[in-house]
């Protein structure tokens, strides 16, 4: 399973949720549907229980934070039209005002020098998937398996 930045991509989740169908386990396709949105719901909930140490902004931004899903993947989504300004909040700003300042209150630039789970960008969304993001794959993958041997019994 490669993780990347911004989420992790399950080799053969597709032709699984097809061979699902496919043997009519809809309710077992179902099921793998709740575990994607579970962790990305847990992964949002992470992420704004770490901003409240943060600024005003952040806390605000971090509100935004949402688990979404679709047939296929769930997903966490972050800012909305009241809340244009959250990729700010996550990542910082690089621009800077004429006394050297950050511009409209944002924190320094943290957006693109990911070196793995140890660290990297962002302020509240990306520390939380690095912080429980190994806890959560582990979680899902136990899942998944238990699903696997509902569905295909050996």
């Amino acid at each position: 399973m490669p993780v990347n930045g911004y989420g992790a991509n399950v080799e053969g989740l597709a032709q699984f949720s097809r061979a699902l169908a496919q043997i009519g386990a809809d309710g077992l396709r179902d099921e793998v549907k709740a575990a994607n949105y579970d962790v990305a719901d847990k992964l949002a909930e992470a992420a704004k229980e770490k901003a409240t140490g943060l600024s005003r902004q952040q806390r605000a931004a971090a509100l935004s934070l949402r688990a979404t899903r679709t047939q296929n993947y769930a997903a966490v989504r972050l800012g909305s039209r009241r809340v244009p300004y959250a990729l700010g909040a996550e990542f910082g700003a690089v621009k800077r005002t004429r006394s050297g300042r950050i511009a409209r209150g944002f924190r320094p630039w943290r957006g693109n020098q990911f070196s793995g789970w140890a660290g990297g960008p962002g302020y509240f969304l990306h520390p939380a998937i690095r912080e429980k993001g190994p806890e959560l794959i582990n979680e899902y993958m136990t899942h998944i398996d238990r699903i696997m041997s509902e569905a295909f019994p050996q």
